[in-house]
């Protein structure tokens, strides 16, 4: 598993940075982590946890919708590419606990990847079967790597 250093090269990750989001009230979440970390070459949208500033200024920029991950309220910009939400999927996923934990790479705030798998257990989706797949298959390689 190697870090992502051009993580702020890739199209939705600019986009994000354009909306210029408080770095401090937001935390990238779903499967853009994976990608920071080197897990996944690439991922077709960003869910992104919001609070505060972040979130006001999402209101502010965004289309209201519901969200496909939560089925809660959303904003969602570039055709529902990048979506901000101000709950995760349940009560469960505090903002400040996920944010201590948080990963900040390339100046930007990801969730850890193993609040990530937590998440990913709760949807059990096929696609987030596959990513725990390859986020255990990583977090092995990396084990392993350690103890050699």
């Amino acid at each position: 598993m190697e870090i992502n250093k051009d993580i702020t090269r890739h199209p939705l990750i600019r986009r994000l940075i354009a909306l210029n989001l408080k770095t401090d009230d937001y935390l990238i979440f779903g499967s853009a982590p994976l990608l920071a970390h080197g897990i996944r070459s690439n991922i077709s949208d960003i869910d992104v946890l919001a609070r505060g500033a972040a979130w006001d200024e999402a209101c502010r920029l965004g289309i209201p919708a519901t969200g496909t991950s939560t089925n809660s309220g959303a904003m969602h910009f570039w055709g529902g590419r990048i979506e901000v939400y101000r709950e995760w999927i349940s009560p469960g996923f505090v903002f400040e606990d996920l944010m201590k934990r948080a990963d900040w790479i390339g100046r930007l705030p990801f969730a850890s990847l193993p609040d990530v798998a937590a998440y990913k257990r709760k949807l059990m989706r096929p696609k987030d079967v596959d990513d725990l797949r390859a986020i255990q298959r990583n977090t092995a390689r990396v084990s392993n790597r350690a103890v050699s």
